[in-house]
């Protein structure tokens, strides 16, 4: 491969120096708002998209409430109230405060599903034997031309409509939907158009019936893909008990085809485990004696033991369902601009269609009847819902769907950053590669390897980086002698081990760390990471460990570039010639190495600032933490049991796959361009109807069209595969 690799060398010379201390500097925007004494209520009767941002900002301006998000999508409103708060007194205020806002929206307690259930259900089934019932009225209204079938048929479509208008006038409030279609419908009956005035109405409940449904039909959709909540837990006695009232330590028993409740540790047993929900990969995964499993996978089956090992609220099924509920606070550019935009745009309209009632009538001395029903056709077009409906249901439906593919994107602003990434940095253990070292070379001076081995793994052993693991498992499987505990352990990070053993100093780590300590070694020029070894001063030894390139990496950098990535580059702690190596192998367009923790933070700014567009970060843990709160994205990969990896990032992915970042690109891109097609269609559509109702050549049925049609047309449109 003929490419330049400059590969940038950062070797401290200083002659002491202690334990890093690494500060996290996140961006000027929060990247991880977490709710954490919160309360979530059903919203129940919010039909009205536009209602429901009026709802969350008056909710969030009472002064008991720290936080606020409704989700119009999910008909969730979360709010984390100050402390020392009343929340059951609280909820009443909201209460009141909703019902002066939307008449007939009540909240109820998150935990009340049952009734949520049937009370939507109720209102839907009534809904759809009105309209029934009407059409029936309506048809014999046509044939017969009797006025009162055609105002019972209407009061069958519209008495809904009607009460709430008369409800909203009453508190001061006019100008929205309902009071609209009353005013249009009760117009188009003054000047005995009664057939227009009942289809009409009838149009619009349908339109409004249709537009509940693909929104109800897509929030099922999303909810399924993570019910992965086990309903409850059998203890090793055969107790049926909640998850949450389970212990570490405790022993419980999951039987075929059920849900596994908690994460922990096989002890009896064997099976294939449906991960599919978690990790999106439908190939079972088989487990046995000593295998880890993870909550919300599904034993297909056989008979298993698990001893827990976290408790439910830090289990992975807990984390996955707070990521998700926590998505709908990160609110994209676009979703804030939308809001902004109707703040503007609605009285505008509002203006404008005063002017067309009133001025052409009076200049022109025409007849105020007809441009009055002009203004209300110009009023009820041009409605914003389809754009306040349809831009958060792309990005929760796209957020859904990335979730069945095991890639769990914290809120709409991060896949929209995600969408304008041209720049992704990789970390290289663990990303790139697999995170599995070997020995696969001892060099020894002086000493038996026995001895050289025993020596490292005296130090070793305290770590968890896998290297050390590595060695560690090496000792254990070939040597397995008792060792003494050393003392006055330190873990010099970028650099290695330094500890006490038998009162003599032992050095473990790379070639800086006996540079630093001004000991001869013979430098190894082998492919691999390389583990010195150093005693009173005097070179011992080195241990070659090499790690393994994840097959998945080329081709899904190749594909990266095909979807508009240009940059892909490696940051690594490791050696020059490994990470070059790596770099090649996969075909990265740069890489820095032998980087210390600090010097990784220092390297990422410089690429972002040196970056046009957005700068992505993969890494897959701890040591990865402060990059990945600078990041504009930042992906933990396998990242679920890590909490410094899931508090840091704004994606995980759910295994270690890279490909999966590659999919998540091309869900979000595609959300993106939904989005945009949704935005163009609904403005394009409005202001062509917006344009001949000026002129008076717009019916009132197409001013309907262009408001719940092109709202059902850019729902449907929202829940499209993405990818």
């Amino acid at each position: 491969m003929n490419q330049k690799f400059k590969g940038n060398l950062k070797i401290n010379k200083q002659k002491s120096f202690s334990k890093v201390d690494i500060k996290i500097n996140p961006k000027t925007n929060d990247k991880n708002i977490q709710f954490k004494n919160f309360k979530t209520y059903d919203i129940l009767g919010l039909d009205c998209a536009h209602c429901a941002g009026v709802i969350e900002e008056k909710v969030a301006n009472m002064d008991s409430i720290k936080e606020c998000a409704l989700n119009f999508i999910t008909k969730e409103l979360k709010v984390e109230f100050k402390e020392n708060i009343d929340k059951n007194l609280q909820m009443e205020k909201i209460q009141n405060l909703i019902s002066s806002i939307e008449a007939g929206v009540f909240i109820q307690e998150k935990n009340a599903e049952n009734s949520k259930n049937v009370k939507e259900s109720h209102h839907n089934k009534e809904k759809l034997i009105r309209i029934f019932l009407g059409i029936i009225c309506f048809i014999f209204a046509k044939k017969m031309d009797i006025l009162p079938l055609y105002i019972v048929s209407y009061l069958l479509f519209g008495y809904d409509i009607l009460i709430i208008a008369a409800k909203n006038i009453i508190k001061g409030k006019i100008f929205d939907e309902n009071f609209l279609m009353t005013i249009a419908t009760i117009g188009a009956f003054a000047i005995k158009e009664y057939p227009e005035a009942v289809a009409v109405m009838l149009f619009y409940q349908i339109g409004e019936y249709f537009q509940e449904m693909a929104v109800g039909k897509s929030r099922n959709a999303i909810k399924s893909l993570v019910n992965i909540k086990a309903e409850y837990a059998i203890k090793e006695n055969g107790e049926k008990v909640k998850p949450e009232e389970i212990s570490v330590g405790e022993v419980i028993v999951v039987c075929a085809g059920e849900k596994v409740p908690l994460d922990g540790e096989i002890i009896e047993g064997s099976s294939f485990l449906d991960m599919s929900a978690l990790i999106g990969e439908s190939v079972p995964r088989k487990v046995k004696i000593g295998d880890e499993v993870l909550s919300g996978s599904i034993n297909t089956n056989g008979l298993i033991k698990i001893k827990v090992t976290n408790e439910y609220s830090n289990s992975t099924v807990a984390k996955i369902l707070d990521l998700l509920e926590n998505s709908a606070t990160k609110k994209s550019k676009a979703e804030s601009f939308i809001r902004k935009f109707a703040k503007v745009y609605t009285p505008i309209i509002i203006f404008l269609a005063l002017f067309l009632a009133i001025v052409p009538p009076i200049l022109f001395n025409q007849e105020f009847s007809y441009w009055l029903k002009n203004s209300l056709v110009f009023l009820v077009s041009s409605c914003p819902c389809a754009l306040v409906v349809s831009v958060p249901l792309s990005f929760f439906s796209g957020i859904g769907f990335a979730s069945k593919k095991g890639i769990l994107i914290k809120g709409s602003m991060y896949m929209q950053n995600l969408s304008e990434v041209d720049t992704i940095v990789f970390d290289k253990t663990g990303t790139l590669t697999k995170g599995v070292f070997e020995i696969n070379k001892i060099y020894t001076n002086n000493v038996d390897e026995k001895e050289l081995i025993k020596t490292a793994y005296a130090l070793e052993k305290n770590s968890i980086h896998p290297v050390a693991k590595s060695i560690s498992k090496y000792y254990i499987e070939n040597i397995n002698e008792p060792i003494k505990n050393v003392s006055n352990f330190e873990e010099i990070s970028g650099f290695g081990l330094k500890a006490y053993l038998n009162n003599e100093e032992i050095l473990v780590g790379n070639e800086k760390l006996l540079l630093n300590y001004n000991i001869k070694f013979e430098k190894s020029n082998d492919n691999g990471t390389i583990v010195y070894v150093a005693k009173n001063g005097q070179f011992l030894g080195y241990i070659v460990v090499s790690d393994i390139i994840k097959d998945e990496c080329k081709d899904t950098i190749k594909k990266l570039n095909k979807v508009g990535i240009k940059n892909t580059i490696m940051l690594s702690g490791d050696r020059k010639e490994v990470a070059e190596y790596v770099a090649n192998q996969v075909s990265l367009s740069d890489f820095y190495a032998e980087l210390l923790p600090q010097d990784k933070v220092s390297i990422f700014e410089k690429i972002s600032k040196n970056s046009k567009g957005k700068v992505a970060f993969v890494g897959d843990g701890i040591n990865d933490a402060p990059v990945l709160a600078i990041s504009d994205v930042g992906f933990a990969m396998g990242g679920v049991g890590s909490d410094s990896a899931i508090e840091a990032s704004d994606i995980v992915i759910m295994n270690d796959n890279i490909e999966k970042i590659y999919e998540s690109i091309k869900i979000s891109k595609n959300t993106l361009n939904i989005v945009k097609s949704n935005v163009i269609f609904s403005l394009v559509i409005k202001f062509i109807v917006l344009g001949l109702a000026l002129f008076g050549l717009a019916p009132m049925w197409l001013a309907v069209f262009a408001d719940v049609g092109v709202t059902l047309i850019a729902v449907l449109n929202s829940m499209r595969k993405k990818l």
